[in-house]
């Protein structure tokens, strides 16, 4: 019985951190705020038609992600800002398909200059810290979080990323 309700607490916190609320922060002036995530697309305007504009270096909460877009709510509204001119705060944390088998906790890295990705493919974009990817050290234990297809999700220094299972190790 403690080990379904322990199960279940673990699996319940799973969700709730996917569920968490991440942020994108303006990084531009006079950035129009977009009603879908196009750049033909209708702007978030005032009832006289003026676009109303987010502040530079403003925190929107984050929605999700569509394309070259971040979906954002901005005064009670669902809308679309352009990535050139928001950044997020911290990588997305996407929902884990399956978690982590019991007694797996860590993963240990086993190769050299490790990407660190923000989705679970080799395509998506790397943790990056002043422009420059983020390598974990050959060796170095990280907090293991989950899976997903070919990827581990780990929480690596508060950013919960993904780790190619060809260069970590269950332990």
């Amino acid at each position: 019985m403690k080990k379904a309700i322990l199960s279940l607490m673990m699996m319940v916190a799973v969700v709730l951190s996917a569920m968490a609320a991440d942020y994108v922060t303006v990084t531009g002036t006079n950035v129009r705020l977009r009603m879908q995530p196009s750049l033909q697309s209708e702007t978030l305007t005032t009832t006289k038609g003026v676009n109303i504009h987010p502040k530079k270096g403003e925190k929107l909460e984050c929605l999700g992600q569509s394309g070259n877009f971040y979906k954002v709510r901005y005064q009670g509204k669902v809308v679309y800002i352009s990535s050139q001119f928001a950044k997020p705060d911290q990588p997305a944390k996407p929902a884990v398909t399956k978690p982590a088998a019991k007694g797996q906790q860590y993963v240990v890295v086993t190769g050299e200059s490790v990407r660190l990705r923000l989705q679970p493919s080799l395509q998506a974009k790397t943790l990056q810290r002043n422009g420059a990817n983020v390598h974990p050290k050959k060796g170095e234990r990280i907090k293991l979080m989950g899976s997903q297809g070919d990827f581990y999700q780990v929480n690596y220094q508060g950013n919960y990323v993904f780790i190619h299972k060809d260069y970590a190790k269950p332990e």
